[in-house]
């Protein structure tokens, strides 16, 4: 087990399935890719996100988790049209996010170009960069995980 994936599931208590599960870290996907590559990473990385024992597919940025924003175009459309679809440009940021924060905070980007037989490949490699901000960020999931888990406090009269 590698040490990323190790802190990672050290910071995941294992009591029953129903906390295991409440304890994945929300990824928040947003996928800008209208080309057919980047149409793919996006729905693979999705794939991965469910498939993960450490994640799960948040359907928005409510609570607190992980935000990935990808957006994509084809590499040649427009240049070389007998090679599109063949090859996409992504840019790829990743934001952590709190209902306790007022808005989403910048944590690390990438750009990079994905084939459309490496999409699977790819996909794998940002679960695994991911990892690594949870790693690097232990200490600030550990305080969300433990506030959301209080009772809120109604105000006294």
């Amino acid at each position: 087990m590698t040490g990323s994936l190790a802190a990672l599931f050290a910071l995941l208590p294992i009591t029953n399935a129903s906390s295991a599960d409440a304890s994945k870290i929300n990824l928040a996907v947003e996928c800008h890719c209208p080309d057919s590559v980047g149409l793919e990473l996006c729905s693979q990385f999705k794939s991965k996100v469910t498939a993960s024992p450490g994640y799960r597919l948040a359907p928005d940025n409510n609570g607190y988790g992980i935000g990935v924003h990808f957006s994509c175009v084809d590499l040649w459309g427009g240049l070389d049209n007998r090679l599109a679809g063949r090859m996409s440009a992504v840019s790829v940021a990743f934001t952590i996010y709190s209902d306790k924060l007022p808005g989403e905070v910048y944590e690390d980007s990438s750009v990079f170009r994905v084939g459309k037989d490496a999409t699977a490949e790819m996909s794998r490699k940002i679960i695994a960069a991911i990892g690594q901000l949870v790693t690097a960020n232990e200490v600030l999931f550990q305080h969300m995980r433990e506030a959301a888990s209080k009772p809120s406090r109604s105000p006294s009269p």
